[in-house]
């Protein structure tokens, strides 16, 4: 048998292999680097010079976000800093740095093929969109330096593969095996996150920080956290209700309600419009106004619904849950009949609801309630602005109540039936067996349908816009308006942001009061 005593830090194929490493992490940062430089947007804020038109030069910061972003850009130092260490420390001839080698050189191959078929795909796509042969030349030199990349890092891999167990030393543990399986089971998911949900939400924040126009020509301008000052600017003043007489009684409209004073022309000159007046005692009300009115209340009108809704439909799904979840005869047709609303489209539930609640006779709802007496007059649920709040959480109630029931059935299907007949031969009433133990084991099954039913309510956009139109707004329904009809880009993606850190807070608040860690 053939002995080798020389260290294995100093053998010169590790040297050699060491060298590659960091060469290939160097060589990432600085093709980045090269990249941001040559790129045609940044080169043109570089080289701007004012139009005749005296338009406003690029913002050479925003461009670099828009183009390459913050996440992008880390993730290119990192790993260019991750093939620099690894390589470095592969000096040392310890066999787990080696398994971390071969793990970076073999994503390092599938990056370089994934990035060639992408590239080949759009260009022989782009040719076919225009009716043109394919440029060979052109495919060539695009894919060429990853066609270089990808040669050298697949033999660096094999190569590595099979020597690695003779060059390199040490113990490798069940940990440190445990670990790389992760990461190569972690990096296709951490990649399609980034692709599909961190550098969407990354952009939308970038655009929220500007004031660009949405499918304008005009070149965005940085203004900072301006339009979120604007969207969530309010204050509050104390105002008195307006008199016909001195001393008299306060005026009043034809629904009863009391007519306030506006607050300080110097405030209206300033944008503030009032949103809600609520009485503090005697003639006076606290004037809460806003500089973008209508999205303050949005907020309001989205949050009432979403608390009253969900809950409703937990109160509601767990009633229902709970009696499917019992033995009964036709259990099975039950379970498939209940889930018929939430299997309807939003859109078509919403115009159904709209034809039972017409303002006249014709509709369903007044109809019955004229023939019970308990109206004197047909109720104009959809136009009437103390009844569309009301309106709108009886119809996603409907709607999404089954939804919230199939989740629950499902924490009520692992429960196991032991616990109930124990307690039960115990003496526990049933009321005692549903607080004891139904509630404390279907806690991290109602977490997720209320994280769930909260995102949904919180985004709801078809049902406002088909049954209240502008009459009545929620967050997702102006932020919609905002960026379509008044072409807001940069003020639509503060909102979007906005709706984001929303439902963040909601699942946060859900998770930690129900305790879901333990």
């Amino acid at each position: 048998m053939e002995t080798n005593n020389q260290a294995p830090g100093t053998r010169p194929e590790i040297l050699l292999l060491s060298a590659v490493m960091m060469l290939i992490g160097a060589l990432a940062i600085v093709l980045f680097f090269a990249a941001v430089a040559n790129d045609e947007a940044i080169q043109l804020a570089l080289n701007w010079t004012t139009a005749e038109d005296d338009a406003r030069p690029p913002s050479l910061l925003l461009i670099y976000l828009e183009r390459f972003g913050i996440i992008i850009s880390v993730l290119f130092i990192l790993s260019g800093a991750f093939f620099i260490t690894i390589g470095w420390r592969l000096r040392r001839g310890n066999i787990r740095v080696a398994h971390w080698a071969r793990i970076g050189l073999l994503w390092l191959c599938i990056g370089a093929a994934s990035y060639i078929l992408l590239t080949a795909f759009n260009i022989i796509n782009s040719a076919a969109m225009d009716r043109e042969a394919v440029d060979f030349g052109q495919l060539l030199s695009a894919i060429s330096p990853a066609l270089v990349v990808l040669a050298i890092g697949f033999l660096l891999w094999t190569w590595l593969n099979n020597n690695i167990e003779r060059l390199f030393s040490g113990e490798d543990s069940l940990i440190g095996r445990e670990t790389r399986l992760a990461w190569n089971l972690l990096i296709p998911t951490l990649t399609i996150f980034v692709l599909v949900a961190a550098r969407p939400l990354e952009q939308t924040f970038i655009r929220s920080l500007t004031d660009k126009r949405f499918a304008g020509s005009a070149v965005p301008q940085f203004v900072g956290l301006e339009n979120y000052y604007n969207l969530l600017t309010f204050r509050i003043d104390t105002v008195t209700c307006r008199k016909s007489i001195s001393d008299g009684p306060c005026d009043t409209r034809a629904n009863g309600s009391i007519r306030w004073e506006s607050i300080d022309r110097e405030l209206l000159r300033e944008g503030y419009r009032t949103i809600f007046n609520v009485p503090i005692g005697g003639d006076q009300s606290a004037a809460i106004s806003g500089l973008d009115d209508d999205f303050i209340e949005a907020i309001f009108t989205t949050v009432v619904f979403t608390v009253i809704s969900v809950a409703g439909e937990l109160i509601i799904g767990l009633f229902m849950a709970m009696v499917v979840n019992s033995k009964f005869r036709g259990r099975g047709a039950m379970r498939a009949v209940m889930l018929v609303p939430w299997a309807i489209p939003t859109v078509i539930s919403a115009r159904l609801w709209e034809l039972m609640l017409k303002d006249t006779s014709a509709g369903i709802f007044n109809k019955i309630l004229l023939d019970l007496g308990a109206i004197d007059a047909p109720l104009a649920w959809l136009s009437d602005p103390s009844l569309q709040i009301p309106t709108a959480i009886i119809v996603d109630v409907w709607k999404t109540a089954p939804f919230m029931a199939l989740l629950l059935l499902a924490g009520l299907q692992v429960i196991p039936s032991d616990l109930y007949e124990a307690a039960s031969v115990d003496g526990a009433s049933p009321v005692r067996r549903f607080f004891s133990i139904t509630l404390p084991l279907l806690r991290p099954a109602i977490a997720i349908a209320l994280i769930f039913r909260t995102l949904d309510a919180l985004r709801v956009f078809d049902l406002f816009n088909v049954l209240f139109g502008r009459q009545q707004l929620s967050m997702a329904t102006y932020n919609f308006e905002t960026l379509v009809s008044n072409q807001l880009d940069g003020y639509a993606s503060a909102i979007s942001v906005i709706i984001f850190i929303f439902i963040s807070i909601f699942a946060f608040i859900y998770v930690r009061l129900l305790q879901v860690e333990s």
